[in-house]
């Protein structure tokens, strides 16, 4: 009888698709593991755009200000930011120091979710991860974000930077 099975051409080819599908499976997962080697792991459970109410940025280092953004252009913009976060499996974080900036995700249903980083280190859901790409983050949040801040902190007054003179 287990002959008669092998033998029938259609056997062979639900055994050939689901060969087919395993082969495809494997190699999928060798492609993602590889990408996440090589260019790092996103942050998982990040808020999606439509479930944000407003978004708080602070950055105690450079003003007390904590910056508080409504307009879906400004949230979706700090939501991106989250994709420079990406961090490498592989290695341990070395948390020296507390985090340079922290997003506040404020949601729609009353919650918050918090992503905090420095410029090698991120924060995200109680645990720490280093950042695949250093120094990508904080500058970013710093030209989008607290331009004016730090070119006030720098040089006294913006208007020094954008060469007006009196």
């Amino acid at each position: 009888m287990e002959k008669n099975l092998r033998k029938n051409p259609c056997n062979k080819r639900v055994r050939g698709v689901i060969r087919l599908l395993l082969e495809i499976a494997v190699c999928t997962a060798l492609i993602l593991a590889v990408h996440i080697a090589v260019d790092g792991m996103y942050l998982l459970g990040l808020p999606d755009l439509d479930e944000l109410q407003s978004v708080s940025i602070a950055y105690p280092s450079v003003t007390d200000e904590v910056k508080e953004v409504s307009s879906e252009e400004d949230m979706e913009l700090a939501l991106k930011l989250t994709g420079f976060l990406k961090y490498d499996l592989l290695k341990k974080a070395d948390p020296s120091e507390g985090p340079l900036i922290t997003i506040t995700y404020h949601l729609k249903d009353g919650t918050d979710k918090v992503v905090s980083a420095d410029r090698s280190v991120v924060w995200w859901n109680g645990n720490t991860h280093p950042i695949k790409d250093e120094e990508m983050f904080v500058n970013l949040t710093e030209g989008i974000f607290f331009f004016d801040e730090i070119l006030e902190k720098e040089n006294g007054s913006p208007l020094v930077m954008l060469g007006e003179r009196s």
